[in-house]
């Protein structure tokens, strides 16, 4: 009786230990899930959290930007205003109908993003500065006095991002 007893006590005391192992097991792989769960959520963070205006390389972008900035602060973007700026894109950037009509969508998509262009103007210009001549800068400027008068004579927020723009772009 007292071997049964034994054996009985070893099985269970041997039971005990397997589902303390496999429950420890568990946790620990879950663990590792959420470890590996943190970084790939930081990862994607990082990424979401950036705003089209924070990764600008291409000056194009930054003049749609400013070009469909230029035509909101008149209000809602009208369709004659959108069939100029891609027009004005098509003949300054030398490109077809489907790349003005993207940098368009970019511009639009980065203004809905910061709602406000003028408050961004060192960010957004950079890859102006960095790339563009001289008279490339004087064509962007040229380019936002003709998009500020689609509509009418510019207002004062137009007129402000055009002076802006002037003074990060030409110094004196």
């Amino acid at each position: 009786m007292h071997i049964i007893l034994a054996i009985l006590g070893a099985l269970a005391a041997a039971f005990w230990a397997f589902t303390y192992f496999v429950n420890a097991g568990n946790e620990g792989r879950e663990a590792v899930r959420d470890a590996r769960g943190v970084i790939r959520r930081g990862k994607w963070n990082r990424r979401v959290d950036k705003r089209l205006i924070e990764n600008l390389a291409d000056p194009r972008e930054a003049a749609a930007v400013l070009l469909y900035q230029m035509a909101a602060y008149d209000g809602h973007v009208t369709d004659r205003q959108y069939k100029a700026i891609v027009a004005e894109m098509r003949e300054a950037f030398e490109a077809d109908e489907e790349t003005a009509e993207s940098l368009y969508a970019f511009g639009r998509m980065a203004v809905g993003e910061i709602n406000d262009a003028g408050n961004n103007m060192h960010k957004i210009l950079r890859p102006v500065t960095e790339v563009c001549t001289d008279t490339e800068k004087n064509q962007l400027v040229e380019l936002l006095e003709r998009t500020a008068e689609i509509e009418g004579p510019p207002t004062d927020m137009q007129r402000r991002l055009i002076l802006e723009a002037r003074r990060l772009l030409l110094p004196a």
